[in-house]
């Protein structure tokens, strides 16, 4: 298994080449500069009086990066359930996205600020789902449930041991379990009346979707370094644009399933969440660029092999679908918060995503930096 034959000392791993240079004073200044500004942007907006704007973009990028963070350590556990040789640098990078779990959950405690805005049902509540939808029960459920799946992680990462592969195991049962209630709770409940019993699953493979786009950015930029470049190559890039193709098709194919039940079931509980995202021409025009992102760019360019072994063009693919996932958040929260507003980003709400963005890149790359991995050589990994 590749939890075995590991090592925790500094020292070796850095003589290894295997332990990055520290973070640059000058980077970490930028990142922390761009967090303050996020903070600031949001305060800004509270102010003015724009709460439901505030809030809202709050969960778009809520729902976005904590959700890459824990699906990097859920695709580190499939590599270790699925006994795959191939990935153990990938690996080494899909794991240290755990340093944002901590501030992920922090993130969630603050979502309690916001619950009346966030939760439109919260001050009008339905007796029919109210056993169901209430904030204590709500709140109760995601912080067991955050605690249980991101403690779970952090074990999984940080513990040296022989049952990696058991632990992973347990990892991905958490995880498939408390993300679905995730789903419910923090992004279909949000729209008054609206209910899929195809949301859970869908939510669940775009995050997978996502944290594997992210992964294959952070393996293709650390390719171009000298102490990585050297176990990163087209074989590699190859496979992660052959994960990458099969989860476009996985993700239309859920995504046309959900569409098309609601399509010719044309039930007013179900049609008001297709409704609201296509009565202005600016919706509809974001949900085409979302599709163009999501599943055309990357179906047709990644069908080439000689495309997937190229790194810049992995690297343009990976990007494309992170910002098409940010693009499909945006569109999932704001029609339902803003009901009959248009597609529109003010500088405060581009701050603040900026803010999100530092805090998850500083905290990942502060993890990279400063702590050494628990990753099995590629040497013994091949033997294996």
């Amino acid at each position: 298994m590749l939890g075995e034959h590991l090592t925790d000392d500094r020292g070796e791993l850095r003589r290894a080449g295997r332990l990055p240079k520290l973070l640059p004073r000058w980077l970490a200044g930028l990142l922390g500069l761009m967090m303050a500004a996020g903070i600031a942007a949001f305060l800004i907006l509270l102010g003015q009086d724009e709460t439901t704007r505030a809030w809202q973009i709050f969960l778009v990028n809520f729902l976005y990066w904590p959700g890459m963070a824990v699906a990097g350590v859920a695709w580190a556990a499939i590599f270790e359930v699925t006994r795959a040789c191939w990935p153990s640098e990938v690996r080494r990078l899909a794991e240290t996205c755990a340093a944002y779990l901590p501030l992920a959950f922090m993130l969630f405690l603050a979502t309690w600020l916001g619950r009346f805005t966030l939760f439109p049902w919260a001050r009008q509540p339905n007796p029919a789902i109210e056993a169901w939808l209430n904030l204590p029960f709500l709140y109760g459920r995601e912080t067991v449930g955050l605690l249980l799946l991101f403690g779970i992680s952090l074990l999984f990462v940080y513990r040296p041991g022989r049952a990696l592969q058991k632990l992973g195991v347990l990892l991905l049962i958490i995880y498939g379990v408390v993300y679905t209630i995730f789903s419910w709770d923090f992004a279909m409940s949000i729209q008054p009346g609206w209910f899929s019993t195809m949301f859970g699953a869908l939510f669940f493979v775009e995050n997978l979707y996502l944290g594997l786009a992210a992964v294959t950015v952070l393996t293709v930029l650390a390719g171009r370094r000298d102490d990585w470049n050297s176990g990163l190559g087209p074989a590699i890039f190859n496979n992660l644009g052959k994960l990458l193709l099969a989860f476009s098709l996985l993700w239309i194919y859920l995504f046309g399933a959900q569409y098309l039940v609601i399509w010719y079931g044309n039930l007013p509980h179900e049609i008001s969440f297709i409704l609201a995202r296509t009565e202005s021409d600016s919706w509809k025009m974001l949900a085409f660029v979302m599709l163009v992102l999501l599943f055309v760019t990357p179906f047709l360019v990644l069908l080439s092999p000689a495309a997937r072994k190229s790194p810049q063009i992995l690297l343009a693919m990976a990007v494309a679908i992170l910002a098409g996932m940010w693009l499909e958040r945006y569109l999932l929260v704001v029609p339902a918060l803003s009901p009959g507003s248009q597609f529109s980003l003010n500088w405060q709400e581009l701050t603040i995503t900026a803010g999100f963005f530092a805090s998850f890149a500083l905290a990942y790359l502060f993890s990279l930096a400063r702590i050494p991995r628990s990753v099995r050589s590629r040497d013994d990994a091949a033997s294996r």
